[in-house]
């Protein structure tokens, strides 16, 4: 019974949707349609909304009629034609852009009146609309023709070295204003890896104002760029000193060739060490083109950052180094065809005097000082050992004792003179256990009662004590029983405790 009556209910539904639509939905539409497309229906219809009270009835009764409307575009037409030509097609232009339809009906009454002028006034028109599209390509091409310009500049500076470009851009960009205000865009179309190049050496104003008139995202990809150079140039810097402490030899082998690091990277390296040590390094790389290569990559550097160049004066180091180890292998080759006990009293004498004979100068400042003793040191530092054990047989006492140690110090010099101790530091500590193993095998080819009385004056010194302890602890058994057997029973005590410790 209840579905009976549901049913019931949804079939009067449905009956009364159906006849909603055709006496009331349908009828409306088609009045609509008439309205419309039919003059004569539509000012029947407005003539009755007239009547009609309230807003209604308000508005059709203000708004105007067909016949009103047609009075209207009359009454324009009639004015379009009084007015000259080019006043009206100017009018005319805007209302064609705003109600084409109205333009149309204006246009078909001004040429019911005057077909001529008519015909002028439509022409005028055509030639605005063209006008207008002829302005918009001008515009369009002058833009083009800007653009190719700022892409032209940007490949223009790509291609040339960045000392030159910086010194155009900061010379134009002090005195031309348009250059000025284009040269943010010249450095977006720029290869960005360049653009940072330049930036990073250019004067720190321009930097700022070229960075802020950038768009947000490539001022953020350049910026972050530019604090990666700084960051690499920094690190560059700190090994600057890293190498400045290095053994000449270990830092030939990292900054004497392009293996490890660029040729720029090496400049920036060599500019921020001491002259001395450059000219140092350098003069222990035998690669002339290499040399060339760096000094190019320093001087283009300096230029950048507007410094004077120390090229000169590591040419000028290298050459007074140059020429000082090749008379000090001179003098290896005649010592080692000398007897030993002449370059012994030779050695005694010069390894007596330390006062300086020979002076290089950087700058007006002293920088590299020769004496008697050093030249002797490093001419009997490359002898043979066993020449050198024989020369040792045939010293004193103290001036032997004082080679050893000598031969046994780590090596670094400063900017004003030789710096040598103990540090350390695995460089060093290389260093010195090299020239430890020299020095064992020097001893070991000395006669075993020098040797005893040499280590006998540096086991009663503090200082030297550490380096004979050193060498004669690697030494073979065999060889050092037979010194020790030299050595009277306190100081065999005595050794025997250092080794021991």
């Amino acid at each position: 019974m209840e579905n009976t009556d549901r049913i019931n209910e949804n079939k009067t539904k449905k009956t009364r949707n159906i006849l909603l639509i055709i006496f009331v939905i349908i009828p409306l539409i088609i009045l609509s349609l008439l309205y419309m497309n039919n003059k004569t229906f539509k000012t029947k219809i407005n003539t009755l909304l007239e009547r009609m009270p309230g807003f209604i009835g308000g508005y059709f009764r203000n708004s105007p009629t067909e016949k009103e409307r047609q009075m209207m575009k009359s009454e324009l037409a009639d004015y379009y034609l009084s007015l000259e030509p080019s006043v009206a097609a100017d009018k005319l232009y805007i209302i064609k852009k705003e109600d084409d339809k109205l333009y149309q009906d204006i246009i078909k009454l001004m040429n019911s009146i005057s077909s001529s002028k008519t015909a002028e006034v439509i022409e005028l028109v055509r030639k605005i609309e063209l006008r207008r599209d002829l302005l918009v390509s001008i515009y369009d091409e002058i833009q083009f023709e800007k653009e190719s310009l700022l892409m032209g500049e940007a490949e223009r500076f790509e291609g040339r070295d960045f000392f030159t470009i910086i010194n155009e851009i900061e010379k134009r960009f002090a005195k031309d204003q348009n250059f000025r205000d284009n040269l943010p865009y010249v450095f977006t179309y720029m290869d960005e890896n360049q653009a940072v190049d330049i930036l990073f050496y250019i004067d720190d104003s321009i930097r700022e104002e070229v960075l802020y008139s950038l768009n947000s995202s490539k001022r953020n990809s350049i910026e972050n760029k530019l604090l990666a150079k700084r960051t690499k140039q920094s690190k560059l810097e700190e090994l600057s000193s890293l190498y400045e402490a290095k053994p000449i030899n270990l830092a030939v082998e990292e900054i004497g060739n392009t293996e490890k690091y660029t040729i720029e990277e090496l400049a920036i390296i060599y500019k921020n060490m001491p002259i001395l040590k450059s000219a140092e390094i350098l003069s222990n790389v035998d690669n002339e083109e290499f040399i060339q290569e760096l000094f190019t990559a320093i001087k283009t550097e300096e230029q950048l950052l507007g410094e004077e160049t120390i090229t000169k004066e590591i040419g000028k180091s290298m050459d007074f180094i140059g020429e000082y180890n090749s008379k000090v292998n001179n003098l290896v080759s005649i010592y080692e065809k000398m007897r030993s006990d002449k370059v012994a009293k030779i050695a005694e004498k010069m390894l007596n005097n330390n006062s300086t004979v020979t002076i290089l100068e950087i700058q007006a400042e002293p920088v590299f000082k020769i004496s008697d003793a050093s030249i002797m040191v490093d001419v009997l530092s490359k002898l043979g050992n066993k020449s050198l054990a024989k020369i040792m047989d045939n010293m004193n006492d103290r001036r032997a004792s004082i080679l050893t140690q000598e031969l046994a110090k780590p090596t670094i010099r400063t900017d004003e003179v030789y710096i040598s101790e103990r540090e350390e530091g695995e460089d060093i500590n290389k260093e010195y256990d090299k020239k430890i193993d020299d020095l064992v095998s020097i001893y070991e080819n000395m006669k075993p009662k020098k040797a005893a009385e040499i280590a006998k004056n540096m086991i009663n010194n503090n200082t030297t004590a550490p380096i004979i302890v050193d060498i004669f602890s690697k030494m073979q058994d065999k060889n050092l029983s037979n010194i020790i057997n030299e050595m009277d029973a306190n100081d065999a005590s005595k050794l025997t405790q250092m080794l021991v410790r």
